[in-house]
């Protein structure tokens, strides 16, 4: 009777996880977000030669094509940098040289940005040899030495299709 009331209480907890917004941790810092459960898969871990880390989510919760009729794959990428002392414009410089961008917006507070602050952008980038054009919503903070870039990203064709559930995950970084 015991085991049949322990099965049925963890097939209760697992239901409820499907239907519940994941609230994971933000590695190496105090900050957590929101993913739906259904919606988003983690994919992997890079770790960089700098000692920075990248973790990778995709988006499948529903086929996206773009004009082509190509599959589409929103992703959220958390690159995370320990031990930078530097100031965060600093930061978000040297990202931005890795991959320039347009800037269609930015923000110091709210939208996805902690209480002591940060800098958030809407953007636009054609990468190179691809001719496509890619939409995104990117935040980045700090938590005393680690630095974080927090990037939603899909194309231009599906940006209208993903910029709630960007927004709404964006604005989940507590």
């Amino acid at each position: 009777m015991k085991t049949a009331k322990t099965i049925l209480a963890a097939a209760f907890m697992l239901l409820l996880a499907t239907m519940a917004h994941a609230q994971l941790s933000i590695p190496g810092t105090r900050y957590t977000f929101a993913l739906d459960n259904d919606e988003w898969r983690y994919l992997r871990t890079f770790k960089m030669d700098d000692g920075a880390t990248t973790y990778l989510y995709c988006y499948v919760g529903e086929v996206l094509l773009d004009a082509a009729g190509d599959t589409v794959l929103p992703f959220l990428r958390i690159f995370v940098k320990d031990r930078y002392d530097d100031d965060l414009y600093q930061f978000v410089y040297e990202r931005y040289e890795e991959q320039p961008y347009q800037s269609l917006r930015e923000w110091t507070k709210g939208d996805g940005l902690p209480k002591s602050g940060g800098i958030g952008y809407e953007g636009m980038y054609t990468r190179i040899g691809e001719q496509t054009d890619y939409h995104f919503l990117m935040t980045y903070f700090r938590d005393k030495r680690t630095v974080v870039e927090f990037r939603l990203e899909t194309t231009r064709e599906t940006y209208e299709d993903m910029e709630v559930k960007f927004k709404n995950i964006i604005s989940s970084v507590k």
